[in-house]
C-alpha cells in the first residue's frame, strides 16, 4: 500500500527543492521536483484506539443471600441455621407458633384463652370445619411453646401483648396454606412489632433494629430488582427465638390436651 503524499507548491511553480518519494515509510530513490512527501508512520508505531471499558451487566440478584448471611453476627447465624438446616422430621410445620418467657403453661393458657378455656374433645376434632381450631401448650425451659395447626387462628394483637405483661416477652410466627407469614412480638404488655406480611414492609427500617439483620434475609423490596431471599417462616421463627430465648420444638404437636379457639381469631386486629 502506498504512503500518503503531502504536496507543497510554492507560488504555483515547482520548487527547486525536491524530496524523496516514500512508500510505507521506505525511501524509493525516486525524486519528484517540487514535491515533499512525508513518510508514513510505521505500523508498529501507530497509536491504538482507546477502548472504553464496559461494566459488567448487573446480576439478577440485588444482594445475594449468601452475602446477607455472611453479614450476620455469629449468634444470629446460629439462630437462623437451626431452622432451615434441621432434619426433615424435626422441621416445624405450618400453623401458628407462639413462644413466650418467662412463663408457665398455665399462665400462657390463661392469658391467651381466659380462665376457663374449653378443652377439645374427639367430637370437637370431628366437628372442625374451618370455624374452630385448637392450641396445645408445652413447657420449654422457663418458657412456653403454643401451637395450632392451621395458621388462621393466630392470636389478636391485644392478646399477644397481654401474654407479655409483667416483664415477659411473647412472639408469634404463622404460616398458613395461603402463604401468609406473620411475625410479631410484644414486651412487658406492649406490642413492639406485628405485621401480617412482615417480609413485604415498604422499608426494612420499619422492622426493629434488634431483629432487622435476620429480617433482611427474607425482606423483598417490591420496587427493586428480583432478589434471592430465605424462607419467610424460617426467618420468622429465628426472630421469635431471638426476642424470647425460647426455641420452638415440634414436640408440642404431640401434646394430648388441646383447647378450642375460634378461627380466624383476629390476626390483623388493631390494638
Amino acid at each position: 500500500m502506498l504512503g500518503v503524499l503531502a504536496l507543497v507548491v510554492r507560488g504555483g511553480e515547482p520548487s527547486p527543492e525536491s524530496g524523496p518519494f516514500y512508500v510505507d515509510g521506505l525511501r524509493t530513490g525516486i525524486e519528484l521536483p517540487g514535491v515533499v512527501v512525508a513518510p508514513t508512520q510505521p505500523a508498529t508505531q501507530r497509536p491504538r484506539p482507546v477502548e472504553t471499558p464496559v461494566s459488567p451487566s448487573p446480576g439478577i440478584y440485588r444482594t445475594p443471600l449468601e452475602a446477607e448471611m455472611a453479614a450476620l453476627s455469629p449468634s444470629d447465624k446460629d439462630l437462623f441455621d437451626h431452622y432451615p438446616h434441621a432434619e426433615d422430621q424435626d422441621r416445624l410445620g405450618e400453623g401458628t407458633w407462639i413462644v413466650a418467657a418467662p412463663m408457665t403453661v398455665e399462665q400462657a393458657r390463661t392469658r391467651l384463652l381466659g380462665p376457663n378455656p374449653r378443652k377439645g374433645t374427639a367430637a370437637d376434632l370431628d366437628a372442625m370445619n374451618g370455624d374452630t381450631s385448637g392450641y396445645t401448650f408445652l413447657q420449654v425451659g422457663d418458657g412456653v411453646v403454643a401451637w395450632e395447626s392451621y395458621g388462621f387462628a393466630d392470636p389478636p394483637r391485644r392478646l399477644l401483648a397481654e401474654l407479655s405483661r409483667d416483664g415477659a416477652v411473647s412472639a408469634v410466627a404463622t404460616q398458613n396454606d395461603g402463604d401468609m407469614v406473620r411475625f410479631g412480638y410484644a414486651r412487658d404488655g406492649e406490642t413492639v412489632f406485628d405485621v401480617p406480611e412482615y417480609a413485604l414492609v415498604d422499608n426494612l427500617n420499619e422492622i426493629p433494629a434488634e431483629v432487622r439483620d435476620l429480617a433482611a434475609l427474607a425482606w423483598e423490596d417490591l420496587e427493586g430488582p428480583t432478589a434471592e431471599t430465605a424462607a419467610y417462616f424460617d426467618v420468622a421463627m429465628s426472630m421469635c427465638e431471638k426476642v424470647t430465648g425460647v426455641r420452638a420444638t415440634n414436640a408440642v404437636e404431640d401434646v394430648s390436651d388441646w383447647y378450642v379457639v375460634p378461627m380466624p381469631w383476629g390476626a390483623v386486629e388493631d390494638g
